[in-house]
């Protein structure tokens, strides 16, 4: 969508090439991503049970295999479209493709009769959600100021928030008031709104990926480039292919920023097969109600996102992710006590039912500290990088692949998620599967405070600007 004025110029191209109105586009894409991926979570059952016709009885077990699949497939697909991402300068082609595959996956889902066609819509968004992830996160990374990068990603993970939490309960509750095709008119609707506006989205000529971190126009010009950098740095060979991911995991807090979104990925995921039919068993609750407790596990971002990504930008990372992970730990051992017959005293009348939706509620408000853990240390360390080895990441930088890193970490997380506290749940008990993510919250706050640096952001890549 580039209307032609008389003059020769784009309309609206100073507004639509805005790194204000790039982000904004972006933060769009990732809320339309996130609201398809979780809004099958409430009328799954239904999909299953009554438009597929399956037994009751391979509800869990199928659940918790459509919700893994995405993550599989990100896992395969993430670190191919950040390596092609990386080599063209222009990313809107890939963003309109993702948007293409959403579109068509999410129409696959909809008219679902069978498991295959239900698995294959299901891929087809996965793909599409890899790009995204990958290629949405390294436009944003091109486009915001040092001294705004945390209160941006805290922006952005309220916008993914909204759209993990949104997904879910508009599902839910549409689903409850008109039925089935009510309930999916929300997710084209919010379809046909990111049409427009990826359409009308110009990458920005000016934009950090087109210029070099130290102010120098040409030097993605191999002509005019110069052979030394303003530092006296002389330019270093690049890094590519499997060379660059070796590099890359040898930066420690890249790796911590890394293992902490897997670990984050798994705390938020294992709700994703265990809510619903944990509500349902102990308190009778059908989909609104579980719609519900999802928005308490996500809404809270809404408020603390900003201000957690404004502490980050003032105290750095280390201490909001490690507090995060270790306040986590006791409370994910407390929400598994509800509906336990160990622990008579918190079922008494009302109050595991209190209790639990405390519980969630925290969980969300606390996992707001984790926001932006691997996607902020693989923008601090890409940049830092290529401040001291100027070109080592090509003339397109290294966004794209640091940051298909990040997105694997997190399909991963989010693969083993449900796999584990789905197979801890129906086997073992819901009990010791909080007791298991209150481990693994706890080892990673300690993996947090030995690893990760409490250097304010803006300082990190202030000599980019200077």
């Amino acid at each position: 969508m580039s209307f032609t004025q008389s003059n020769g110029g784009v309309w609206g191209q100073k507004w639509r090439s805005s790194p204000l109105f790039i982000v904004s586009a972006m933060a769009m894409a990732l809320f339309t991503d996130t609201f398809l991926y979780a809004f099958l979570v409430p009328i799954l059952p239904y999909v299953l049970e009554n438009r597929l016709g399956l037994d009751v009885s391979l509800t869990q077990s199928l659940s918790f295999s459509l919700l893994s699949e995405s993550a599989i497939t990100a896992l395969i697909a993430s670190p191919i479209i950040g390596h092609f991402a990386d080599r063209v300068p222009n990313k809107k082609g890939l963003l309109l493709g993702s948007l293409g595959a959403a579109l068509l996956g999410s129409i696959v889902l909809a008219l679902a009769t069978s498991a295959f066609t239900l698995f294959a819509g299901r891929l087809i968004q996965a793909i599409g959600s890899s790009c995204i992830w990958t290629v949405g996160y390294a436009t944003i990374a091109s486009n915001v100021h040092p001294e705004h990068l945390g209160k941006t990603y805290g922006v952005i993970s309220l916008v993914v928030a909204a759209g993990t939490s949104g997904g879910p309960m508009v599902a839910g509750i549409l689903f409850e008031l008109g039925g089935y095709w009510t309930a999916w008119s929300s997710a084209f609707t919010i379809l046909i709104a990111d049409i427009i506006v990826r359409l009308l989205m110009l990458e920005n000529p000016k934009s950090k990926e087109s210029t070099t971190a130290y102010g120098d126009d040409d030097a993605l010009d191999p002509e005019n480039a110069p052979l030394l950098s303003e530092a006296g740095s002389v330019l270093e060979p690049e890094v590519t292919g499997w060379k660059f991911y070796i590099y890359i995991l040898r930066q420690r807090r890249f790796v911590c920023g890394v293992i902490s979104y897997f670990s984050f990925a798994v705390l938020i995921s294992s709700f994703d097969t265990t809510l619903p039919l944990h509500v349902r068993d102990v308190f009778n609750w059908g989909s609104l109600p579980a719609g519900m407790m999802f928005f308490a596990l996500q809404g809270p971002g809404i408020l603390l996102s900003p201000l957690c990504g404004w502490l980050k930008d003032r105290v750095g990372t280390r201490w909001p992710t490690t507090v995060g992970f270790l306040l986590l730990a006791p409370i994910m051992w407390i929400i598994g006590m509800p509906g336990d017959d160990r622990f008579p005293w918190i079922n008494e009348g009302n109050r595991g039912i209190i209790i639990y939706a405390i519980g969630v509620t925290l969980v969300g408000s606390v996992s707001c500290l984790l926001n932006g853990a691997g996607t902020i240390e693989a923008t601090i360390t890409i940049d830092e990088v290529e401040e001291k080895h100027p070109g080592i990441f090509g003339p397109n930088g290294g966004y794209s692949r640091a940051l298909s890193m990040v997105s694997m970490s997190w399909t991963s997380g989010a693969f083993i998620g449900p796999v584990l506290s789905g197979y801890l749940a129906e086997h073992v008990g819901y009990y010791e599967m909080n007791c298991v993510i209150a481990v693994i919250c706890a080892l990673s706050g300690v993996n947090a405070f030995f690893n990760l640096t409490t250097t304010k952001l803006h300082q990190n890549r202030g000599s980019e600007c200077s």
